[in-house]
């Protein structure tokens, strides 16, 4: 059952304090099909998500063998089947990753169309980082390269193994921005140290000549790719720093034989700053269904309270 690291039992047990569910499908006595989610309310209205810090979620599916129109098909019944064990709610959110299955997990975006959700895309960048590091350095931009050079000159790297002080790091920025914490960091400490002991993440630390703090990442990998999950820098601190945990990223991701996936792109100028790393554009899928009752709170929510509308997205 091919699926991707955020499928993982242990991340999600670790992403949600436990607190996941699945609809499974069974062939006789062996699962060909799983689809995780997380429930939350808002007042009387249920909602179906995904945990915190998982970028990428949907149907896991065993398609069996065959031809690849008989696998398809199959795997657009269990994706059906997955889909009509949810239970009834009043939102459900989710991204799926299409290139899954070889291709395959298209099908799925199909079959929520079919069972009324909307579909829609979201674009993200990939950079193929089995290549040699010397031709990921030339595919790269020169404004990319230019304030990465500058950053060698300037920072030092290290690997952090105290997700706390990520967490105060990124709060700390966010306060002197004046910006509101979108991300959830409950389960932060929890999921980092699931991801250290698996050898499957890692946060990246750029640092000034007095070792003060200048940006940080976290990237997690499995089941063939690299994420980038999260990054914050000091209101100080240019791009630059960013650029160069990045590249660090790419360098490690090298050497662990794998793609390495710059998350969702959410506006144009995140899409010029990725762009520039060389990578090739990608394409997810957004699955998302809301009941009238529900749309029309959150249309309301959004006219009368812009500054919290992600309360309610």
């Amino acid at each position: 059952m091919e699926s991707s690291l955020f499928h993982e039992p242990w991340w999600l047990s670790a992403a949600t304090n436990g607190q996941y569910e699945e609809a499974i499908v069974k062939r006789d006595t062996s699962i060909v099909g799983r689809l995780p989610y997380v429930t939350t309310y808002r007042g009387p209205f249920r909602l179906i998500r995904m945990p915190a810090l998982t970028h990428i979620l949907g149907p896991a599916v065993d398609a069996g063998s065959g031809k690849p129109q008989t696998k398809l098909i199959q795997r657009a019944s269990i994706t059906r089947a997955l889909i009509d064990q949810l239970p009834p709610r009043s939102f459900f959110y989710q991204h799926i990753d299409p290139s899954l299955d070889d291709g395959l997990a298209n099908v799925d975006g199909l079959v929520f169309q079919e069972r009324k959700f909307s579909v829609g895309p979201q674009y993200t960048f990939e950079v193929d980082c089995r290549l040699e590091p010397s031709t990921l350095w030339s595919s790269m931009s020169q404004k990319t390269r230019q304030p990465i050079r500058r950053a060698e000159e300037k920072y030092t790297v290290q690997d952090i193994s105290d997700p706390a002080s990520f967490v105060k790091f990124y709060l700390a920025n966010l306060k002197a921005r004046g910006q509101r914490n979108r991300v959830d960091l409950a389960n932060f400490p929890a999921l980092f140290s699931e991801c250290r002991t698996r050898q499957s993440g890692t946060i990246l630390g750029a640092f000034d000549h007095d070792s003060t703090p200048i940006a940080m990442t976290f990237v997690v990998w499995g089941h063939g790719t690299m994420y980038y999950l999260l990054s914050t820098r000091a209101l100080a601190a240019d791009y630059g720093a960013v650029s160069l945990l990045l590249w660090t990223a790419m360098q490690e991701a090298h050497k662990l034989g794998l793609v390495l996936d710059l998350d969702g792109v959410y506006s144009s100028g995140t899409a010029r700053f990725l762009s520039g790393f060389g990578g090739r554009l990608k394409t997810r899928l957004v699955i998302r269904q809301s009941q009238p009752p529900y749309s029309l709170l959150q249309l309301a929510h959004r006219y009368y309270a812009r500054d919290e509308t992600h309360y309610f997205t």
